[in-house]
């Protein structure tokens, strides 16, 4: 019964972040097409300041209660009063620090902005126990319903705002509008209630644990949003909103997988953590068989990143292009970096993955203090050649602690790597014959061929040893399903 709820609450988990994302991201093209970049990048920069209470404070609450094993009604009142002392002042603050932050950035009606999504705070600290309540209980079927009927019906707010000129408003209607929403649905689905008990006990614990998962929400925050606020504040809003849209596609892919691939990777590993040799072949084979999906998506999606643009955002767009075509690389190793992140989580070093954090925020700002004033391409570039340089620092980090060579781990990777690089300079080669065709048959031979090629240079480049491995572990995973 246990297995059973746990798969189940996985699978409505995937799901919910799969159809919030989808949907997320299906509005977001609607509301590009009609809105200007300046009104994306205001709400984009905004949205900053909520996302950091609520990843640093109400996730690092929530989280030191739902990973106890039997979390009382004392731990989830106080954890409530918790996030209501929280979200009154940091609400505050935001509110009345508004114009002051427009006044620093130079960006015109970003207070206005900051004052309405700043009241998104207290709807996330009056909901963010029942969530945590749902998260423990396995009821990730509720959360997902809710998400899914939230997001749509915000989104559909946000349309026809931005449809009748709104501009700006439109999104905050949208996000404000999705928030209210969510927190009614949290309410009425989640049989526990809240009482304003307080146990002294309980806040020592929450404060303990979860000092050390704000510090990772903090880093976590930085390496995720670092770029879009120095960006703002070198450049404005419009290149915000540019630089910003280049990074969508990734962004929302990279959510979707991440949630999937932690999930599935950490339990698994952990269940074979002290046979070393099982564990070092699984993390070998799940890294292959990542790779060999990931690799061709993301290289696609670069190499198509203007047709992509043009496709689905507008020519108003396609500044955004160069920025996606770059940031979009980096999105491969981040799949396969999900798994040397579960090795040592499993080899019991999380320490080590919190350094990393902190040295890949450290970074970040360094990167981005210095380049983000040249533009949007830089930025990019800056973000993309981190994520590159300091990428071996992971791998080896779970090689040493599973006892894997860099020659075993680079043989299994080398042919979707090499492969996806050929079918990337297929598809630009095609594409330069066929720039004159409308952009629905240039992107219908584009696909083709570089499906056609990469399947053709893994053919040729895949040793047949790997090849059964890879077999042998879908099929593996395919009669567990």
């Amino acid at each position: 019964m246990a297995d059973k709820a746990f798969y189940k609450g996985t699978i409505w988990s995937i799901l919910d972040n799969f159809i919030k994302q989808a949907f997320t991201f299906l509005i977001f093209i609607v509301l590009a097409r009609l809105l200007a970049p300046e009104v994306i990048g205001l709400l984009t920069f905004a949205m900053l300041f909520v996302q950091v209470v609520r990843n640093v404070v109400f996730d690092s609450i929530a989280t030191a209660i739902v990973r106890k094993s039997s979390p009382s009604d004392y731990d989830y009142n106080t954890g409530f009063v918790l996030c209501i002392l929280v979200s009154i002042p940091a609400f505050l603050i935001l509110f009345f620090s508004s114009n002051l932050i427009e006044f620093l950035t130079k960006n015109n009606g970003l207070a206005a902005v900051i004052k309405a999504t700043s009241f998104i705070i207290l709807t996330t600290g009056l909901g963010r126990m029942h969530e945590a309540w749902l998260q423990h209980h396995m009821k990730f079927q509720s959360l997902a319903i809710r998400s899914s009927i939230s997001t749509f019906f915000g989104g559909i707010v946000g349309i026809i705002l931005a449809y009748y000129g709104f501009g700006i408003y439109s999104l905050v209607a949208q996000q404000v509008g999705t928030a209210l929403l969510e927190l009614f649905l949290i309410w009425i689905v989640t049989p526990w209630k809240p009482k304003f008990k307080f146990r002294k006990k309980a806040f020592i614990e929450i404060r303990d644990y979860g000092k050390h998962v704000a510090l990772t929400g903090l880093t976590n925050f930085a390496n995720q949003n670092s770029d879009s606020f120095f960006v703002t504040y070198y450049l404005g809003a419009a290149a915000n909103g540019i630089y910003s849209t280049g990074k969508r596609v990734i962004n929302t892919l990279n959510t979707v997988i991440s949630s999937s691939l932690l999930r599935v990777s950490l339990p698994a590993f952990a269940k074979i953590k002290h046979d070393k040799e099982q564990l070092k072949e699984t993390f070998l084979n799940t890294s292959a068989v990542t790779a060999f999906i990931t690799a061709p998506l993301f290289g696609g999606l670069s190499i198509l990143s203007r047709d992509i643009t043009l496709l689905l955002l507008g020519e108003k767009w396609l500044n955004s292009a160069p920025v996606m075509q770059i940031v979009t690389l980096t999105g491969f190793l981040f799949s396969i970096g999900y798994y040397n992140q579960s090795i040592m989580l499993v080899r019991n070093k999380p320490d080590w993955q919190t350094k990393l954090t902190i040295l890949y925020a450290i970074t970040n700002v360094i990167a981005f203090v210095l380049f983000a004033r040249y533009g949007v391409v830089q930025t990019a570039l800056a973000f993309a050649l981190r994520a590159l340089f300091l990428y071996p620092i992971s791998v080896w980090c779970a090689l040493t602690l599973i006892n894997c060579s860099w020659k075993l781990y680079i043989k299994k990777l080398y042919p979707p790597i090499l492969s996806t690089i050929l079918m990337m300079i297929s598809v630009y080669l095609i594409s330069e014959w066929i720039l004159d065709w409308s952009i629905v048959k240039r992107f219908a031979i584009q696909i083709t061929i570089g499906f056609t090629s990469y399947v053709t240079f893994i053919y040729i480049l895949i040793p047949k040893s790997l090849s059964s491995s890879i077999l042998l572990n879908l099929k593996s995973r395919m009669s567990k399903m």
